[in-house]
Parts: C-alpha cells; sequence; structure tokens
C-alpha cells in the first residue's frame, strides 16, 4: 500500500534566484504559486519544495496522496 511520498522542503530567502538555481540541476516546477510564497519542484523521483517566508529552517515534509514524482496516487 502506499501512503505518499516524502519531499524536501527548503527555506529561501529569494524564490525566484533558487527556481532558477534548482532548474539549472533539473528540476521542473510542478507546483505552488510564488504569489503565495511556494513553488514545487521535481527531477525524476525527487521533489522540493521552495518556501519564502513560511519557515525558519529546512524540512523533511511528508506529502499524503503523492508518489514519489509527485503525482497523485
Amino acid at each position: 500500500m502506499q501512503l505518499g511520498a516524502f519531499s524536501v522542503s527548503l527555506s529561501v530567502k529569494d524564490l525566484a534566484t533558487s527556481q532558477a538555481f534548482y532548474e539549472k540541476l533539473g528540476f521542473t516546477v510542478f507546483g505552488g504559486n510564488p504569489e503565495y510564497g511556494y513553488l514545487m519542484l521535481k527531477n525524476g523521483e525527487h521533489v522540493l519544495g521552495l518556501f519564502q517566508g513560511m519557515f525558519e529552517g529546512n524540512i523533511l515534509t511528508f506529502n499524503p496522496g503523492w508518489d514519489q514524482a509527485g503525482q497523485p496516487l
């Protein structure tokens, strides 16, 4: 039974700069909204959340209902 997937949630100072950096590493945006200060990116089965102004530090996040590729179960 698949319950969900883990992702890394990163607290960033500049969302656009961080997005550009991770896109150079092969990540693509698949969710989130810059107007709300966050984006979700994936590269294969690796999922990152970029959050500006929401958290003080980085967090390991469990995402119920997603597979490791960020798709609904």
